[in-house]
């Protein structure tokens, strides 16, 4: 039998991007996510967001069956923190939170990817390295 986070992503339909998804991806290198228990299948979350500031939200299919035993919708919600990079004054300039993906990974029914772009790795640009030109880029994914 699926777990819930299993059953969760196979009945979500679409992202939503609360700014829109190209200015979510141009704005933001990561966004943290997370399980929210709700009682609609659509629409952004009316649970107040006490983590931060919601950017984006899974949206279930109709049929979509509760999977929670409260009879709540288990939804991906995606949002920011004061203290992120995104943010004015926000930390994590060249690290990453624990629960944090790139946007641009984040796709109905499949979880996102922490890519370098999110974890604040950009390659050297041959004049900050002193001459010569710079190595291929170094591969958008995972490296552990």
């Amino acid at each position: 039998m699926p777990d819930a986070s299993t059953t969760s992503l196979s009945q979500e339909v679409s992202i939503v991007w609360v700014e829109g998804e190209q200015v979510t991806w141009e704005r933001y290198e990561y966004v943290r996510w997370m399980w929210e228990k709700t009682r609609t299948k659509a629409g952004k979350p009316s649970g107040a967001m006490r983590a931060g500031r919601i950017v984006g939200y899974a949206e279930l299919d109709d049929t979509a069956e509760p999977t929670e035993p409260s009879r709540r919708y288990r939804r991906r919600v995606f949002y920011v923190k004061s203290n992120d990079r995104s943010e004015p004054g926000g930390q994590y300039q060249d690290a990453t939170p624990h629960e944090a993906v790139d946007p641009r990974t984040v796709r109905a029914g499949t979880h996102g990817r922490l890519t370098d772009r999110a974890r604040g790795r950009r390659p050297a640009r041959p004049e900050d390295t002193g001459g010569g030109p710079a190595g291929p880029p170094p591969p958008d994914g995972m490296l552990f």
